[in-house]
């Protein structure tokens, strides 16, 4: 999720707004003048020409025929389009971006070659924070010309200027992703083409006609079909599970995935258009339900939770029924990982060549990224996108990680692929097995006290909190994102897993005091985790080292330790009304986007945000509506996104895993894949039962 770059910035700025808030005063003789009526763009401009600048003679030029003309109503909307400084300076806000649309549109008779372009003015501030101001330039002016106009009308300061790109023609390398995009989206269009002339002709066929039927399962159609939007849609949005299901996971992801989506956007509106970022902060920071945000550590640890008791489950209920030897199960190893990056990689490939060739062109605005050197949202993923699909991009220091939330996958990636290895040992030999996973979480615990003491990685990322040591935000190999540190939740996810499976072949129960001292365990442990830190976070306690490496260890243990204890009750159908919501059906299909809601939701946040036109004036009101509608919007481009880039290549993969015979005629086609495979399961669910009421 990444907040790692995010959380860099957002402590950054909001130490410095802090500070700011304590230091700003409207006394200061430069910040004065700011205020002061005639201190507007048409003075700022006068005051440049009148031969105390050096701008260009290009610059120079058209600058003074805007202010020969400045009574006339359309070059009155150009000196009309700057931004000034207003109310709300006190108590933090720091940007006035003017208004960009205004300036874009300006077109004056009197001055038909006029072209303008929006730039923005940082002006560096003599205890205070920085002040940006929007500036609507002519495109002669370089951004050097600006400052001269700023250094003229405000003393005592450094200014620097950054203009908007108004070159919105696609690069060559933008324009291959287009047609790569293309060329999939197309596909999919014929695939459902197909699919529907396919459903119309065997509604109306007879019940001899056969030939279409079997046209249907043969090469290369039965591939086509993967790609058929219709047949997704369904697979996507259907909620039936197979026998033995563990339901309650699909809530947890759903929730986990939710939490995410409300840090980050929490996140990015805070630093970029919230007007008030330093007195909202601190109100929000006052009411506990802020920890919900500020504790966004333990997120991930879900995921990584949720990972490992699925596949430790999924594997030894396959492993009890194949019962392979050593031999065959170290040939199937290059395969299972194989499938697992068919299933992952493609979505992930398209969500990166997206968000780095193309994204950047959707939109602008006056806080929109300035691209440099390529037009891009992330500058970063134009030299490091291969560390991505290697997965190993969460060795980078998080200044230099692209599509920063992406370190989870490398991190999921590399536990999948090591996971099998202990998952065979408890399956063989369980005691084994059991003290290699003990031993590694154990390891990882420790590594994470003696990581987190050596680099000195806050937990604590309030701008009012307090340290009795330095802080790192940006250490190489980040506390945050290595997996000798992240492996901890994983690996009791496996213990988990493994628990979960044995109890359920044993039918067994707790019994109802031991159920209930198992939520009032996993109660206690989460909400001391979220709510524990209140006291440090506000800065009414000064974090020790000690304690900060304490939290970053056992805070994550003991998070992983309460969700576990809920998936176990959930489990074996002892979780009351809680499992009855986390198995609710309506979190089966929305579980199934997950994985495509986290790739791409905060590229839509960043869009929604950096497109806005103007700041505001932030509550806790206004922050639930854009969470509500970040949401909503994630999942509703997160549906044709998993149904082009993600279904497809889930479909396939599902192909080249029947090869045998026996196993291709139990497939009858692609589209009744999901269908016909939770059939022969009920079907040998009812064989089982019978059998055992026969014996009886």
């Amino acid at each position: 999720m990444d907040h790692t770059r995010c959380t860099i910035k957002a402590v950054i700025i909001l130490a410095a707004l802090l500070l700011a808030r304590n230091n700003v005063s409207a006394n200061n003789t430069w910040e004065s003048s700011l205020y002061q009526p005639g201190v507007d763009s048409i003075e700022i401009v006068r005051s440049a020409l009148d031969g105390r600048s050096q701008l260009s003679y290009d610059c120079h030029k058209v600058l003074s025929q805007l202010l020969a003309n400045h009574t006339d109503p359309d070059v009155l909307q150009y000196f009309d389009s700057w931004g000034r400084v207003g109310s709300g300076r006190i108590v933090g806000h720091s940007r006035y971006p003017g208004n960009y649309d205004e300036c874009m549109h300006v077109k004056s008779s009197l001055l038909p070659q006029l072209k303008t372009k929006y730039c923005t003015a940082s002006l560096t501030i003599p205890g205070s924070t920085p002040l940006q101001l929007g500036v609507c330039s002519p495109q002669q002016c370089t951004p050097e010309d600006l400052s001269q106009l700023y250094n003229i009308s405000v003393q005592d300061t450094t200014v620097s200027v950054t203009c908007q790109s108004q070159d919105y023609k696609l690069p060559p390398g933008s324009i291959a992703a287009l047609v790569v995009v293309g060329i999939v989206v197309l596909f999919a269009l014929v695939a459902t083409v197909w699919d529907g002339i396919y459903q119309i002709v065997e509604h109306f066929r007879n019940e001899d006609s056969q030939e279409y039927e079997s046209l249907r399962t043969e090469f290369p159609l039965k591939y086509i079909l993967c790609f058929s939007l219709y047949t997704n849609l369904k697979q996507t949005l259907s909620t039936s599970q197979p026998p033995g299901a563990l339901g309650c996971l699909n809530g947890i992801r759903v929730v986990t995935t939710t939490w995410v989506v409300l840090v980050h956007t929490f996140l990015t509106c805070l630093f970029t258009i919230v007007d008030d970022a330093a007195w909202f902060t601190k109100d929000f920071f006052n009411r506990m339900a802020s920890q919900i945000v500020f504790s966004f550590d333990c997120i991930v640890d879900s995921f990584f939770l949720i990972g490992g008791v699925l596949l430790a489950y999924l594997q030894l209920t396959a492993l009890s029924k194949s019962q392979p030897n050593v031999v065959a199960f170290l040939k199937s190893i290059p395969r299972l990982c194989l499938h697992r990056h068919i299933r992952l990689t493609p979505s992930y490939a398209f969500m990166l060549l997206i968000y780095i060739t193309l994204l950047w062109f959707v939109w602008d605005g006056p806080y929109w990224p300035v691209p440099n050197p390529i037009r891009t949202m992330d500058n970063v993923c134009v030299s490091n996108w291969y560390f991505n699909l290697l997965y190993i991009n969460n060795f980078s220091k998080a200044s230099s990680l692209c599509a920063g939330w992406s370190w989870y996958l490398s991190n999921d990636m590399q536990f999948f692929m090591m996971a099998p290895f202990f998952i065979y040992a408890l399956h063989r030999l369980p005691k084994i097995g059991l003290a290699i996973c003990s031993t590694m979480v154990l390891a990882s615990t420790l590594l994470s006290i003696v990581v987190s003491h050596k680099q000195q990685y806050p937990f604590a990322i309030g701008g009012f909190s307090k340290y009795g040591f330095k802080p790192n935000f940006d250490p190489v190999f980040p506390f945050y994102m290595v997996p000798w540190v992240r492996f901890q939740p994983y690996g009791i996810g496996l213990l988990v897993g493994f628990t979960i499976w044995n109890l359920k072949n044993m039918s067994f129960k707790f019994p109802k005091k031991y159920n209930i001292l198992l939520w009032c365990i996993a109660t206690c442990l989460c909400v001391s985790v979220i709510y524990g830190p209140y006291s440090a976070v506000m800065g009414h306690h000064v974090i020790s080292l000690a304690e900060n490496d304490l939290y970053h260890s056992l805070g994550r243990l003991a998070w992983t330790v309460g969700v576990s204890c809920v998936i176990i009750s959930c489990s074996l159908g002892q979780g009351g009304w809680i499992n009855g919501f986390l198995s609710w059906k309506v979190f089966v299909p929305l579980g199934k986007l997950s994985y495509c809601v986290y790739l791409i939701h905060l590229p839509i946040i960043n869009v929604l945000v950096y497109g806005s036109r103007n700041g505001t004036y932030y509550s806790t009101l206004m922050f639930t509506r854009d969470v509500v509608a970040m949401m909503f919007i994630t999942y509703l481009i997160a549906v044709p996104f998993s149904l082009i880039f993600e279904v497809p290549f889930i479909n396939l993969n599902k192909l080249l895993n029947h090869t045998k015979p026996a196993e291709k005629k139990q497939v009858k086609d692609v589209h009744n894949n999901g269908e016909n495979c939770n059939a022969n399961q009920n079907h040998s669910e009812k064989e089982r039962l019978l059998t055992k009421k026969n014996l009886k």
